[in-house]
């Protein structure tokens, strides 16, 4: 998977899109009409998690520091 930062060659709006294949990038354009420019590119694994359970933590009393 590649995370990619495109730019616009005629708004000069700027997206990420998240693509399979560096070729795939090819495919996307702006809604203006007009191609990407790619600035930059940057290749990850996507993790998976099976099950998840979220906890609540408690919050400590905030206590501060005396002005000296």
């Amino acid at each position: 998977m590649f995370q990619i930062l495109v730019a616009c060659s005629g708004c000069e709006e700027e997206a990420e899109v998240v693509v399979a294949e560096l070729d795939d990038v090819d495919r996307e354009a702006c809604p203006c009409g007009y191609s990407y420019v790619v600035l930059t590119v940057s290749e990850f694994e996507p993790v998976f998690a099976r099950q998840a359970e979220v906890i609540e933590l408690r919050r400590r009393p905030r206590k501060l520091p005396n002005a000296a």
